[in-house]
């Protein structure tokens, strides 16, 4: 079978087959901070860039040659059995003790729906979420694009059955429009930052510096600028960035 992702309904999801539901039910009790960072997102909706923004807002626009998702764990990632992410669980456990090793500061990334991310602690312990939303239109053929040419995936053989699966929820992380409902109910709350991709291509000046204000970090105009020339389009094309999404870059 190897990496190969079968569709099992799970909650909103369809995960792999080997997923199992006591590895489900732990992800929104693992012990999260008030000063964790989840970069949540449907995908395809450009949580890949957002991630590297915080990431340099965090450390001043220095760049880190690590793999991105080495630096920010994609928590649901812990427990899909992929061979290729370095913080594969077996067990809820193991799941618990893996996600509070990461050391601080902390960011994550997620395409868990709002009921199933992790919560933190208590009220005075709720982490803080920026979730990113895009045009379903441009993520449904994202997502096409990319899982035709992976044979190791469930396949789409032609559009109109890609189309058909994603906008009936029939996929990976479910309907993108209850996802992003689900998120978008919590708009109000002073821990949630809600972004789209469209206003990062059409301001990314602004867009990096309402991400520092929200995480708490000041920078100056020349490191925004900095930042902003280091997570642009051509420099994120270049560089080595291989986030995992059943496999998937995103």
């Amino acid at each position: 079978m190897g990496d190969q992702i079968e569709p099992l309904g799970l909650k909103e999801f369809h995960l792999g087959k080997d997923v199992r539901k006591e590895m489900m039910d732990v992800l929104p009790k693992l012990p999260a901070w008030k000063e964790d960072i989840f970069v949540a997102s449907y995908p395809r909706s450009g949580s890949t860039w957002t991630q590297e923004i915080v990431w340099q807002i965090l450390h001043d626009g220095q760049i880190d040659q690590r793999r991105l998702d080495e630096r920010v764990p994609f928590v649901e990632g812990m427990i899909l059995g992929i061979k290729s992410y370095p913080y594969t669980v077996t067990d809820a456990k193991s799941a618990v003790k893996v996600f509070t090793s990461f050391p601080k500061p902390r960011v994550f990334k997620t395409h868990l729906p709002y009921s199933l991310v992790p919560m933190g602690l208590d009220e005075a312990n709720k982490p803080r979420y920026i979730y990113v939303m895009r045009n379903p239109k441009d993520v449904f053929v994202s997502i096409y694009n990319h899982r035709r040419n992976m044979p190791y995936l469930v396949e789409f053989p032609t559009w109109d059955e890609a189309f058909k699966r994603l906008i009936t929820g029939d996929s990976a992380f479910g309907l993108h429009f209850d996802h992003v409902l689900g998120w978008w109910k919590q708009r109000d709350d002073p821990n949630i930052l809600f972004l789209t991709y469209e206003e990062r291509i059409k301001d990314p000046e602004d867009a990096v510096q309402k991400i520092a204000k929200f995480i708490g970090k000041e920078i100056s105009l020349e490191t925004r600028d900095l930042i902003v020339r280091q997570t642009s389009f051509d420099a994120m094309k270049s560089s080595n960035y291989t986030p995992i999404l059943l496999g998937l870059k995103e």
